[in-house]
Formats: C-alpha cells, sequence, structure tokens
C-alpha cells in the first residue's frame, strides 16, 4: 500500500479559513492508584474548540495565538466540564481544569484536567459530547488506563452516550 493514507484521514494544511475534512476528539484517562487521581489528557483541534466556545460567547478566542484571550481558559474548562461528564459510585466527579498547550504543528490543543478518586472506586461512567453540537459526523474517541495499562476504549458519536468501565 506504500504508506499512503485512506482519503478519509487526509489533512487540509491549516490556513485562515480553512477547516479540516475530518471531526474528531482523543481523551486519555489513566486512573493513577498511587495517587488516587484520574489524569486527563484532551487533545481537540483548535478551530472546532474555537467554533464551539464563539457560538455561545459570541466574540473570537484566538485560540493558541499571542492574542488569545484572558478569560480563554475559564471558557475552555467550562466547555470541557459541560460535555465531558465522568461519575463514580453513582457521584459526579468534579474536574479540575491544569492548563493546556498547542502541539507541535499549531492544529490542536492538548487540554491537562485532574480528578481526584476515591481508592475504592471500582468503575468509571463516561460521557463525552465534545463539539457534537457543532458536527453530525464528529466522533470522540476515550482511551481508558490504569496505572497506564488500558481498560477501555471507546468512541462517542452520539448524544447522551455513556460508557462504563471497571477496574
Amino acid at each position: 500500500m506504500g504508506g499512503s493514507k485512506p482519503a478519509e484521514y487526509t489533512r487540509v494544511i491549516f490556513k485562515e479559513g480553512i477547516r479540516h475534512e475530518f471531526h474528531i476528539s482523543k481523551t486519555e484517562i489513566n486512573y493513577d492508584t498511587k495517587t488516587a487521581s484520574l489524569q486527563l489528557t484532551i487533545h481537540i483541534f483548535i478551530d472546532d474548540l474555537e467554533r464551539a466556545l464563539t457560538k455561545t460567547n459570541r466574540k473570537s478566542l484566538k485560540l493558541g495565538t499571542d492574542k488569545e484571550a484572558t478569560d480563554s481558559d475559564l471558557l475552555i474548562s467550562q466547555y470541557l466540564m459541560d460535555n465531558l461528564k465522568l461519575e463514580s459510585a453513582g457521584k459526579k466527579l468534579e474536574v479540575a481544569f491544569l492548563g493546556k498547550e498547542p502541539s507541535e504543528d499549531f492544529q490542536a490543543l492538548y487540554c491537562y484536567l485532574e480528578v481526584p478518586l476515591s481508592k475504592s472506586s471500582e468503575s468509571l461512567s463516561i460521557s463525552n459530547n465534545l463539539l457534537l453540537e457543532i458536527y453530525d459526523d464528529q466522533k470522540n474517541m476515550v482511551i481508558v488506563s490504569r496505572n497506564r495499562k488500558q481498560v477501555g476504549h471507546f468512541v462517542f458519536d452520539e448524544a447522551g452516550h455513556v460508557e462504563v468501565v471497571k477496574w
């Protein structure tokens, strides 16, 4: 096959006004039993996130640039918490936004979050609705690990969908 990628995975070079051809986010959740916390990394395209945030806030945030709005971290944090729901033992988990950084190609952001988790936790319920209000073809991959060993892999593509991982 010569290393060529299928057409559906070909990416358009990002320039102002040009959108990529597919809509996907990737969330990695690691349950670190030593610290009794969930460590989350969300990889999300900047233009998609900006579109979702400006839809409700009606101002350009210029994410990942020198002119980024001062309240962007707060708006990103709120958006992520509204659209990524985590529960354990029937209780909603409170997510702490630690920060973000652009990807090497400046097309996406890595957002870092952390959640304290009871050492007696036996399972995690996950609902990921990121960008589903924007794109009909949005896919949200979630990879769940316990002490860096994968225990689950899910794709969310419809609102209200919930998956459960047992530790």
